[in-house]
């Protein structure tokens, strides 16, 4: 088994995880909170960047997704540009300053799957899609908004900050490595149930709006992206046919 089927195998098995914590009863447990699905994130994210983009493209995209989220997040923590006013809670655990370690790391677990489920045109659509579906759950519990929100608890400015940070991450990182990277279907397939499974999130907390609108938009690109992938592999394996005959 190649590493990179085995990194998606725990990627699939984090979801099965997500899934069951949605179940009623196991909602409230500890082991499914919002800290500790964050942490299983990030360690899977880690092992499916090394398995899939190998040591060196992994940790390029790791030190640009890290420090320039954390860059623009002190950016607008101390002036308001580009998320907006708004300062974090304690519920993220341990800061630096202002920032909670977690908040980099988040940064580069996410880009990463948005990045190989869209590639590095339609990642940074996927990161706002993705935002869209979670950022009105965590406002208020996870970080406060000082600025005039819009959409449910969020300033509209804060998708624009996630679009630009994400455009400045894959530009970065397309530029320094080069790479030609295709959506991947089985990325596509992990970050349409996991968005599924923001939505869920959202019902829960009577986020009706936010989680329906979400998961048409999930559901609309997610159609999109797998045409996209299966047109992808159907034109790699005609390409190998040609030169292997």
């Amino acid at each position: 088994m190649k590493k990179s089927d085995a990194a998606w195998i725990i990627s699939f098995i984090y979801i099965a995880y997500l899934f069951i914590g949605q179940i009623p009863i196991l909602k409230n447990n500890s082991i499914f909170s919002s800290l500790t699905v964050s942490i299983l994130l990030i360690i899977v994210y880690f092992i499916s960047s090394f398995s899939i983009m190998g040591k060196k493209n992994s940790a390029f995209f790791f030190i640009i997704a890290a420090v320039v989220g954390s860059l623009l997040e002190l950016l607008s923590l101390n002036t308001g540009i580009p998320f907006g006013n708004y300062v974090y809670t304690g519920e993220l655990g341990p800061k630096i300053g202002q920032l909670p370690i977690f908040i980099p790391l988040l940064w580069a677990s996410l880009s990463f799957y948005s990045y190989r489920a869209g590639g590095k045109f339609l990642m940074p659509i996927l990161m706002v899609v993705l935002d869209l579906s979670f950022d009105p759950r965590y406002s208020g519990h996870l970080w406060i908004w000082i600025s005039k929100t819009q959409y449910f608890g969020d300033p509209w400015t804060n998708f624009l900050g996630w679009f630009i940070t994400s455009v400045i991450i894959i530009a970065l990182y397309s530029l320094i490595s080069g790479g030609k990277d295709i959506p991947d279907v089985r990325a596509v397939i992990f970050f349409i149930l996991f968005g599924i499974d923001n939505c869920i999130s959202d019902i829960y907390d009577k986020l009706f709006i936010p989680a329906y609108v979400s998961l048409l938009i999930f559901l609309i690109l997610g159609v999109f992206l797998l045409f996209i992938s299966f047109r992808n592999m159907r034109s790699v394996k005609l390409k190998t046919k040609t030169i292997s005959s």
